[in-house]
């Protein structure tokens, strides 16, 4: 504290100010990757949230339509692109029942097709006779009639439905 003219004034040295600023910028520093995690995690959440969705919509389909003659018969790998979503979403020609098994929103539309949180379009692989075979290195036939994954943040790090 100091006096000028009798009146006391109260402030901060330079130095004291400097060490706050000191202090805030290495607090966040601690802070900044931690955050990054959280945002990580969250879109691993919403791929794992969409290829659950889409694998139920493609199950459906495929007890509506008895078969997977609506997407061309069984496939070891497709994208779900803009002919796939018609289909899902009930305005294609080839869904003759016209039923929306699965609504798409427009964040997750990249102009090609549904594509996860990373900007790769999900995928899809239909089975036939109670197996699936995802065109995946190490995955082999699966005991289900669909298999939808995303490629992940890497190389390798899927997100599957199984």
């Amino acid at each position: 504290m100091k006096k000028i003219n009798n009146v006391k004034v109260f402030g901060f040295t330079l130095i004291e100010l400097l060490v706050v600023i000191g202090i805030i910028i290495l607090l966040m520093g601690m802070l900044l990757p931690a955050l990054m995690g959280v945002k990580e995690n969250a879109r691993k959440a919403k791929a794992k949230a969409d290829v659950k969705q889409l694998d139920i919509a493609l199950k459906a389909v495929l007890t509506d339509y008895r078969d997977w003659s609506i997407f061309g018969g069984p496939t070891q790998k497709k994208d779900v692109d803009n002919d796939t979503i018609s289909i899902l979403n009930g305005t294609a020609a080839a869904n003759t029942k016209k039923v929306c098994y699965m609504e798409f929103d427009s964040a997750s539309m990249n102009g090609l097709g549904f594509a996860d949180p990373w900007k790769q379009l999900y995928k899809f692989a239909l089975g036939d006779g109670g197996t699936v075979s995802p065109a995946l290195s190490g995955v082999g036939p699966l005991p289900r009639a669909t298999a939808t994954w995303s490629l992940g943040p890497s190389a390798g790090k899927y997100i599957t439905s199984w």
